[in-house]
């Protein structure tokens, strides 16, 4: 069986770091592709990553799971760039007493990696934040498999004619416009609770 703690091989393929970090190999070729991950193609075409790398990586992941609950809390990842926000949501949605648990991501790349490895049931985006815009970030996640088991919203201060010139957003994903729509989430979420407690 491939270990990291292989003495051998210093380097490993797409599929083997998929294995060792619990995702698909699909997640692995985008957090590649968007410079999550480190790596470099042999001059067959084939991605390497180092497993040092690698296992620096697993560990920020594990730490990040620390805080896991039980399945029948239904997690909820807002990816915002702006402090305030930050702390707004997690007061309001704590003030719901819905079974959910919270997490945060301040940048589309931080997004992706939570997503990949927290698995959240649902995702509340904004668009306009540094490293990687929601737009990018949401089109990298449409070509994930966990695209299709989570809900994904928008809130943003810019306009859907604005978001749209900037490359739009994936088809079906609720849009709301700021200031926050606090009880059209709580609304939305609820129903995601019952969906998916009751499942």
């Amino acid at each position: 069986m491939f270990e990291i703690t292989d003495k051998i091989e210093k380097y490993c393929t797409s599929k083997q770091a998929a294995s060792l970090l619990g995702v698909t190999t699909r997640t692995i070729q985008l957090w590649a592709a968007s410079g999550i991950l480190l790596a470099w193609k042999t001059p067959g075409g084939h991605r390497r990553f180092n497993l040092t790398d690698i296992e620096m990586f697993k560990r920020q992941l594990n730490q990040e799971n620390n805080d896991a609950v039980e399945h029948r809390l239904v997690r909820i990842l807002v990816i915002e760039d702006e402090p305030d926000l930050i702390m707004l949501y997690k007061m309001t949605i704590k003030g719901w007493n819905l079974p959910v648990i919270l997490e945060t991501a301040t940048d589309g790349f931080e997004g992706l990696i939570q997503i990949g490895a927290w698995k959240p049931d649902i995702v509340i985006a904004d668009i306009q934040m540094p490293n990687m815009s929601g737009v990018n970030m949401l089109k990298s996640l449409s070509k994930m498999s966990a695209f299709n088991d989570m809900m994904v919203m928008v809130v943003s201060a810019l306009s859907r004619s604005v978001i749209d010139e900037k490359g739009g957003l994936p088809e079906g994903i609720p849009f709301f416009t700021k200031p926050i729509p606090f009880s059209e989430i709580e609304r939305i979420v609820s129903q995601q609770c019952e969906k998916l407690v009751d499942a």
